[in-house]
């Protein structure tokens, strides 16, 4: 029973919503009434309505978009014959469609947006071990220390920051260069 309510209450606000769009206005009537709608639009805005009155707002707005889709799909394409003018005004229309279109899938997004969720910092007792991982190969010993240096000052609880240099010191040159013994040095006074 509650399902066929439904059914019936969205298909008469459906066929409402299809008279209210192709009604035939003169231009001062819809004037009227997309600067009333408009007005509607940001008295909730101002008002920071929320809930029901974010979408009663929503709602005003999409049917300004869907009036001028019913004119522009009407009343301004050009005839098919003419396809000099057909063409660039089709494209045209096409662009305005896909517009539209992102329109439609942006309010999803916007109707009923998910609450902030609460930040992690504020409970640093459930932070995760971080490891952070240094790779090198034939670095400067001061490029080297000022690295380490700039991993240890991140700013995360000092308890759970683990700073691992990975060099294995194999290189013909850091074997036989005695500034790996000073890179080892500088890196262990920055830690």
């Amino acid at each position: 029973m509650r399902k066929a309510r439904s059914v019936f209450i969205w298909a008469v606000v459906s066929l409402c919503l299809i008279v209210l769009i192709t009604l035939p206005v003169n231009l001062q009537t819809q004037l009227i009434t997309s600067i009333t709608v408009v007005t509607v639009m940001a008295l909730i805005k101002v008002l920071k309505g929320e809930g029901t009155w974010r979408l009663v707002a929503l709602a005003f707005g999409t049917s300004i978009v869907l009036r001028y889709v019913y004119w522009r799909t009407t009343n301004t394409l050009p005839p098919v014959n003419q396809p000099e003018n057909f063409i660039p005004g089709l494209l045209l229309y096409l662009a305005e469609m896909y517009s539209v279109a992102m329109l439609a899938l942006s309010l999803f997004i916007v109707a009923t947006p998910l609450p902030p969720r609460p930040s992690r910092a504020a409970n640093p007792g459930r932070l995760p071990h971080v490891d952070v991982f240094v790779p090198s190969y034939n670095e400067d010993a001061g490029l080297l220390g000022n690295t380490l240096a700039a991993a240890k000052a991140m700013d995360y609880p000092a308890e759970k920051l683990h700073v691992w240099l990975l060099d294995d010191g194999g290189t013909l040159q850091k074997r036989n260069s005695g500034k790996l013994l000073e890179a080892q040095a500088a890196a262990a006074r920055h830690i």
